[in-house]
């Protein structure tokens, strides 16, 4: 019947166009922002459970996920592993810091934050210090697979002192230190704290924990008034091979939060 094909080619190309039309529309209809996998060494409490992030952390990530209309989806490993997956390609890092086989490897942001590296010793065994020399022959506790830059690495290598390597739990180490198991810890913390409010804050976090270490816990803790490094630079990196353009972004985005920081 002559008369019925055109309104049935008009049909059937009615269909298709709106099929296309729904292909087209609806990955972009809902479609969310980028998800982009953010690797983190983890920092453990007491019984090898992971703690959430820090807040200075959590505010700084926070803040490029809304300049970079993207969604971080964290993984949190021991440092080692987290280094190594970074490396393999498996996502972005942060907070792992810089040296020249992983500038090799790695491609850098600018600097997203910093930190200073201090020295904690017991109140009652303290000791001067001007320079990574007077490490000299002592016993330093750090995290496990972690590396504190180049300095301390080379010191580290050279056996200058002994690395007594446990996992990343602050609490543990400064528990070997109170026992007299190290000599000193050496703790990180965000550059604008002097060395009082360091020791401060990890007096009031031992404190409750010291009551379980009984009679040995006869001492408080002592940060050393000159950090072993100051102004360290904290950074995302990427692997050169998969890096598509995020770490101009990332670098973009760092300056546009500085602009707005109160001075």
């Amino acid at each position: 019947m002559p008369t019925s094909t055109p309104p049935l080619r008009q049909l059937l190309t009615g269909i298709l166009l709106a099929a296309l039309l729904c292909w087209g529309v609806a990955p972009r209809a809902v479609a969310g922002p980028q998800t982009i996998h953010l690797i983190i060494g983890d920092t453990l409490d007491e019984h090898g459970k992971p703690k959430p992030l820090s807040p200075i952390k959590r505010k700084l990530l926070d803040a490029l996920e809304r300049e970079l209309g993207v969604t971080f989806e964290l993984h949190m490993y021991p440092w080692a592993r987290a280094e190594r997956y970074a490396l393999d390609g498996a996502g972005l890092i942060f907070g792992l810091p810089k040296s020249a086989d992983r500038l090799h490897a790695l491609r850098y942001s600018d600097v997203a934050a910093y930190n200073n590296l201090w020295i904690v010793t017991r109140s009652d065994a303290t000791f001067r210090f001007n320079g990574i020399e007077d490490l000299r022959g002592k016993t330093i506790g750090l995290v496990r697979g972690y590396h504190y830059g180049e300095a301390v690495d080379r010191a580290r290598a050279g056996k200058l002192f002994r690395a007594d390597e446990d996992i990343a739990s602050r609490g543990t180490r400064l528990t070997r230190l109170m026992l007299k198991r190290v000599d000193a810890v050496l703790l990180f913390q965000p550059s604008p704290q002097s060395a009082r409010d360091v020791e401060a804050e990890i007096n009031a976090f031992m404190a409750p924990r010291l009551r379980a270490i009984g009679a040995a816990a006869n001492a408080g803790f002592t940060v050393l008034p000159k950090p072993l490094a100051t102004d360290a630079g904290v950074f995302f990196a990427i692997a050169r091979h998969k890096d598509d353009g995020l770490i101009d972004r990332i670098n973009a985005a760092l300056a546009r939060i500085q602009q707005r920081a109160p001075n």
